[in-house]
């Protein structure tokens, strides 16, 4: 009983991504913190599951395989990234070049996430139409 309501929790998270920032912002306002100062923290926290999200989606719409294309843009971003944090500030700091990285992955991720969703209702609509 426990087990297969943890399994639709889980589930739901994964799918619904923008849940986690949502709960997130709603807690933070209940404890009295304003939601804009809180902000990057629940994009912080909803990265990990933007990952898996668009990983299952582009794997349901595209087939097998679509883990390596993410895998191999995460690290292009996080290269690219570096490379231009390097050559723009003095002082490199890599805490500070991974946290701007997590923040970038957090915005095409949820670009993709969202794409994908549009993309993978219309094919399907356009397959139970033929």
């Amino acid at each position: 009983m426990i087990h297969g309501i943890i399994s639709v929790l889980i589930g739901i998270v994964i799918v619904f991504p923008f849940l986690i920032t949502i709960v997130f912002l709603v807690t933070m306002r209940k404890l009295g913190k304003a939601p804009v100062s809180v902000l990057g923290q629940a994009a912080d926290w909803t990265t990990p599951f933007l990952f898996l999200s668009v990983y299952i989606t582009s794997s349901a719409i595209f087939g097998e395989g679509m883990g390596y294309y993410i895998t191999g843009i995460a690290i292009l971003v996080a290269i690219l990234q570096a490379v231009f944090e390097r050559m723009k500030e003095k002082e490199f700091k890599i805490t500070r070049s991974v946290h701007k990285t997590w923040r970038l992955y957090f915005l095409i991720l949820g670009l993709s996430y969202l794409i994908l969703i549009v993309a993978g209702v219309i094919l399907k609509v356009s397959e139970y139409v033929k």
